[in-house]
């Protein structure tokens, strides 16, 4: 990134102290993995950038303080030769948040999604990180460290562990969901993946450690990261049967109603349905696939 001193002393500290809560505006209505295509126009006027647009999927943009945005600033050329990569202040004039109620309801009160809305939003011209035109490298090199980042493993096993307590927790006998065989299968084959992503990631980290990119790595682990973790929630829906349909005043956090089942099983659709859209956010499955293709087999 190309960010000035000046941006940097004042965005980092406010950052690092937690002052300042960050939302960000990459996906578009009709824009999604195909990024370059967005449409939210930037026309400078003098010291200032005049946006209107509109982005979509803005995770927790009701509470953010800013949000860090590309903006179409030319329209010739290739698509992504006339991006810009602005900071915005979410407290600017012209700016409306609308939330997206998802497949799971909102789980637990929580508004996670929204619509992020400009009109004639006016942004100092200070406030854009690097040259005109050129926020599409920027925002490609935050999300080769976004993808691969945030680390899966950790997650999936305490998932894999909880799948297992509820696996255990249901009928003995024949009917036990774990005495079949080809379920258990299904559970090895899990716990190997967990193991190997957990390797894959620690490879991932010792390279950023010693000042390296991750490159093409990091699709490699939101790949079978996502995925995987998509197998765990589905499985242990499966696992907890008819105990793991919603109820919706059980997933309230101030609900006072007794759970049925085994622990947790209350929240496993919910998160089920939260979940499908991990192969989608931050390049879907395919874009990874694409990318992996380029980059490591020269296709």
């Amino acid at each position: 990134m190309t960010c000035t001193e000046a941006q940097k002393k004042k965005f980092l500290p406010r950052i690092y102290d937690g002052e300042d809560f960050w939302c960000q505006g990459y996906s578009e209505p009709g824009s999604g993995s195909d990024l370059a295509s967005l449409r939210t126009k930037a026309v400078r006027e003098g010291d200032f950038y005049v946006v209107n647009g509109q982005k979509t999927w803005t995770t927790l943009a009701q509470t953010a303080d800013w949000i860090f945005c590309l903006v179409r600033t030319s329209s010739e050329g290739k698509p992504q030769e006339g991006i810009s990569f602005l900071l915005i202040d979410m407290k600017t004039p012209g700016i409306s948040v609308e939330p997206i109620i998802t497949a799971d309801g909102n789980r637990a009160g929580t508004q996670e999604v929204n619509s992020v809305f400009f009109t004639d939003v006016k942004v100092p011209v200070e406030n854009r990180v690097g040259e005109e035109n050129k926020g599409w490298t920027y925002a490609k090199y935050l999300l080769e460290f976004e993808r691969g980042g945030n680390p899966y493993s950790p997650r999936l096993r305490s998932s894999y562990e909880r799948l297992m307590r509820i696996a255990k927790s249901m009928p003995d006998g024949e009917d036990s969901i774990l005495s079949d065989v080809a379920w258990r299968e299904k559970l090895a084959r899990m716990d190997i993946e967990i193991s190997g992503l957990e390797m894959f990631e620690q490879e991932f980290y010792s390279r950023l450690a010693s000042g390296q990119n991750p490159g093409a790595m990091s699709s490699m682990i939101k790949l079978r990261g996502t995925e995987v973790m998509q197998q765990v929630q589905e499985y242990a829906v499966e696992a907890a049967g008819y105990y793991s349909q919603p109820f919706p005043e059980q997933r309230a956090w101030n609900a006072n109603v007794e759970p049925i089942g085994p622990e947790g099983a209350d929240v496993l659709a919910p998160r089920y349905f939260n979940g499908r859209k991990m192969t989608i956010y931050g390049g879907s499955s395919e874009v990874q696939r694409g990318i992996m293709a380029k980059a490591i087999l020269g296709l």
